[in-house]
């Protein structure tokens, strides 16, 4: 069975050309990959209702925060030794860089704004 044919004047029958540089393509395109929509309906919901449609957050999957989490433990334990005095102290440096790296990663994950 076909699809319902849509009334005339709900038809996207007209092209309107627009001129953007590179980097003004390069940032639609982008933010149309964020929104999960494309670039024309993007364009046409900013035009009519004055607002850009929301960024939807990526989609985590279950084992990616499961591998997230391990790296985590791992950074913990490794943390813990420094501490103790097991490993260099020079190594805890790197750790606190790693931790931090981990932090901002699943921020970046898990924020509405992607």
């Amino acid at each position: 069975m076909a699809r319902p044919k849509k009334e005339k004047e709900h038809k996207l029958s007209k092209v309107l050309v627009v001129r953007l540089t590179e980097s003004e393509l390069r940032q639609l395109e982008q933010f149309s990959i964020m929104c999960r929509q494309h670039v024309s309906v993007m364009v046409r919901k900013r035009l009519f209702s004055g607002n850009y449609p929301k960024a939807l957050p990526p989609k985590i999957t279950v084992q990616l925060y499961a591998e997230l989490n391990r790296i985590g433990v791992n950074l913990n334990q490794l943390t813990r030794q420094v501490n103790s005095g097991k490993l260099a102290v020079g190594l805890l440096q790197v750790l606190n860089a790693l931790f931090a790296q981990q932090q901002t990663i699943i921020k970046h994950l898990l924020d509405d704004r992607g």
